[in-house]
């Protein structure tokens, strides 16, 4: 049976002299692996379609016997759709996009139907090749509350995929008092998800940084998260890394706290 879909490449790793082996996430099948016989070669039909990612339209071969999860798939077309060009030319914005596709990658059920995962990493990569190209659009509604922040779009993405996996997270109640906040929260505790108001807290020492605190209140209010990016994300990886476990090591995190830190270093 031949499926045309679209797809996110995930991840692309070498197989053979001239071959690639690539994980995707397919917006009707979910994480699947194609092998790309010949894919290294210059004359290859489908450079630049399937490369980490990159958004594009493949037409491959299920076979009907096997869940889509299962074995290897041929390609039979790709059609490159949107290389997110501008979203390359930032080096932070390509280390974040490389930890969410990762984190799909090695979380994401295979072999079943991902159609709102699909929609999320698709809608943030959007937001980060927005956010760098020249037309100043975004930007502006991202300033009037109508779109997105650069800053936001990691956060955001890592809020929304803990709301669709099961594990959500009220960013708008005390979790002891149950009251609606009307102020940023006084504490944050990750293993939980709770949020404390400053009632509740009393003189108890906060575990969270008031970056993380401020942070997330913003978050909720789609407001930009500006200098509290990190500690927001840090926080929310921590809070998922309690629920699914992330027994298997994210490998493009250390890469993107590398990226973070010489970044660093050129702004001081």
């Amino acid at each position: 049976m031949l499926i045309k879909t679209r797809c996110i490449v995930l991840h692309r790793f070498p197989y053979s002299d001239s071959s690639f082996i690539v994980k995707a996430l397919t917006e009707e099948s979910g994480v699947i692996s194609f092998i790309l016989k010949g894919g290294k070669r210059k004359e290859s039909p489908f450079k630049g379609a399937l490369d980490p990612l990159a958004l594009s339209e493949v037409v491959f071969r299920q076979n009907p016997q096997k869940s889509s999860g299962d074995g290897l798939l041929f390609v039979k077309e790709a059609t490159l759709l949107d290389w997110h060009g501008n979203m390359r030319n930032d080096l932070m914005s390509t280390a974040v996009a490389q930890v969410m596709a990762e984190i799909v990658m090695r979380y994401a059920p295979p072999g079943v139907p991902l159609q709102e995962e699909f929609a999320l990493l698709n809608r943030a990569l959007e937001e980060l090749e927005r956010a760098h190209s020249s037309d100043q659009t975004s930007t502006d509604a991202a300033a009037n509350g109508t779109g997105t922040s650069a800053n936001n779009v990691f956060a955001q993405w890592l809020l929304d995929t803990c709301d669709l996996w099961g594990y959500h997270l009220d960013l708008g109640t005390c979790s002891r008092c149950e009251r609606s906040l009307e102020e940023p929260p006084a504490d944050f505790h990750p293993e939980s998800g709770g949020l404390i108001c400053r009632a509740c807290q009393g003189v108890d020492t906060p575990r969270a940084r008031i970056q993380t605190t401020a942070g997330l209140w913003a978050l909720r209010s789609r407001q930009d998260i500006g200098e509290s990016r990190v500690f927001v994300e840090n926080a929310l990886l921590a809070y998922l890394r309690n629920h699914i476990g992330f027994l298997k090591e994210i490998h493009s995190l250390q890469w993107l706290q590398e990226i973070r830190k010489l970044c660093s270093a050129q702004t001081t």
